[in-house]
C-alpha cells in the first residue's frame, strides 16, 4: 500500500485483525463509535459476522493507524437503484458492505483513506469473482464520508440514508485500468 505523508511514514499492507494489533490509542477525531467499534468490537466479531483489516505505522510497533471491515448484506431487488442493478436478480441481491472505514486523526489527510478503500475494493472484487455479488455497499457515516465515497465513484443508493453503491462493473473498471 503507497504510504502518503512524505518521508518518515512507513504504512504496513492491510492485513487482518488480530490480538496482536495495538488498537487502543487509535483517535478518529470525529466519531468516537468508530474508535469504540474498533476497540470493543471488531476482534469479537472477527471471522463471523465481518472481517476486519488494519494497516499499522511500521515506525510504531503494530500500533493501528487505520482500519475498514468487510461484510456480506443481502437487499431486496426492488430496493436496487436502476434496472440494470436489478436485471436477472433474484428477490434477494446479495451485496458486499464497507460497514466501517477509519483513519487515526494523526494520519489524516495523508490519501491513507483513499487506499485503504482501494484495497477494500480488491478484496471485494475476489470476493465477485469466487460468489454471485451485485455490488459493494458502503455505510457513509456523515456528509463528509458522503463526499469522500462520491469521489471515488461511488453513488447515493435508496437503501437508506448515507447509503453509498458501487455495481461490480464498477468495480471491475475500476482495476481494469490499472
Amino acid at each position: 500500500m503507497p504510504a502518503g505523508g512524505g518521508p518518515g511514514l512507513r504504512v504496513s499492507p492491510p492485513e487482518r485483525l488480530t490480538v496482536g494489533h495495538d488498537v487502543s490509542a487509535f483517535r478518529n477525531g470525529r466519531h468516537p463509535t468508530l474508535d469504540d467499534w474498533l476497540r470493543n468490537r471488531a476482534l469479537a466479531g472477527e471471522g463471523l459476522s465481518a472481517r476486519t483489516y488494519v494497516v499499522c505505522d511500521a515506525n510504531m510497533n503494530n500500533r493501528v493507524i487505520g482500519y475498514y471491515a468487510i461484510s456480506t448484506a443481502m437487499e431486496e431487488r426492488i430496493a436496487l437503484p436502476s434496472a440494470k442493478l436489478r436485471r436477472g436478480m433474484p428477490e434477494q441481491v446479495p451485496l458486499l458492505l464497507i460497514g466501517r472505514l477509519a483513519v487515526d486523526q494523526a494520519f489524516q489527510g495523508l490519501g491513507l483513506g483513499g487506499d485503504l478503500l482501494a484495497d477494500a475494493l480488491r478484496r471485494c472484487l475476489a470476493v465477485s469473482e469466487i460468489a454471485g455479488v451485485r455490488a459493494v455497499v458502503a455505510h457513509a457515516i456523515d456528509d463528509d464520508a458522503v463526499g469522500f465515497y462520491q469521489r471515488h465513484g461511488f453513488i447515493p443508493s435508496p437503501l437508506g440514508e448515507r447509503v453509498m453503491l458501487m455495481p461490480v462493473e464498477t468495480v471491475q473498471a475500476l482495476f481494469s485500468k490499472v
